[in-house]
């Protein structure tokens, strides 16, 4: 391009630019800007193929957990009502299988995702009778929160 631009300029200015002279030059300077256009995405792309990664392994872990809960709970027979919190979780979890990181929404999913692995844990404490069963609330609420980080910028996502 800037060889482009040189030529155009050592031309005698009295003649005007020449027209494949001029259309070469603004070829070049439209493919600049559509890759300065794709340069976000381009910088962003690194931390994007990670978040996939943390994204792919943490809702199917998550399933694997709440599916081991269900066994567990069976196995020992004394689920103490705790299914109607252990299924939803994992139908939940199967239902974020698919989710995509794209460059405008990979950070929220990546931590809806962690925060997933917190809220497991605690169902896990709460339904083996670890830790107190009040703690549910905390957990409905942590499962509103997820859903809402695990669904922003959805659409722009596709």
């Amino acid at each position: 391009m800037a060889d482009q631009h040189a030529r155009t300029v050592t031309q005698d200015h009295g003649d005007g630019v020449p027209d494949e002279a001029f259309d070469a030059l603004m070829e070049s300077a439209q493919t600049l800007m559509t890759y300065e256009k794709q340069m976000p995405a381009l910088l962003a792309e690194p931390e994007r193929a990670r978040s996939e990664r943390i994204i792919f392994w943490s809702w199917r872990i998550q399933s694997s957990v709440a599916f081991t809960l269900i066994v567990t709970m069976y196995l020992l027979g004394s689920a103490g009502g705790w299914y109607f919190l252990v299924v939803p979780y994992l139908l939940a979890t199967f239902f974020g299988w698919p989710l995509k990181a794209a460059v405008n929404n990979h950070l929220a999913r990546r931590n809806a995702s962690f925060a997933l692995h917190v809220l497991g844990v605690l169902l896990a404490l709460v339904v083996l009778g670890v830790v107190v069963p009040w703690l549910v609330a905390v957990l409905v609420i942590g499962w509103f929160v997820v859903a809402v980080a695990a669904a922003d910028g959805q659409e722009a996502g596709k």
